[in-house]
């Protein structure tokens, strides 16, 4: 009995070619001709420590409404508001001290 002994059938895929270009949240799509300025920076970071302040707050006043909403904390949620109260606290020095 013969067997037919046909090569293996190569199939090629194309190959997609994606670049994808960020864009900065305080400055925008674009070329940034601020790039050498330190006052750009400072303003910069201070949005952006801002930016962390404010969704750490947020996190943590979702957590506390969340688990306080049946009036007992597990140790499991104390931990993790105490979690959130550290990374907001964390945010916050990181704000006065970049701050000055």
């Amino acid at each position: 009995m013969a067997v037919s002994t046909q090569a293996q059938r190569v199939y090629y895929r194309p190959i997609v070619v994606r670049h994808v270009y960020y864009g900065d949240p305080f400055w925008g799509w674009g070329y940034n001709r601020y790039w050498n300025d330190p006052y750009y920076w400072q303003q910069r970071q201070k949005y952006y420590d801002e930016k962390a302040v404010s969704d750490a707050e947020k996190k943590l006043n979702k957590d506390r409404e969340k688990y306080n909403a049946d009036g007992y904390l597990t140790p499991k949620e104390e931990e993790k508001l105490a979690k959130d109260q550290h990374n907001y606290n964390k945010a916050v020095e990181r704000l006065h001290r970049d701050g000055e």
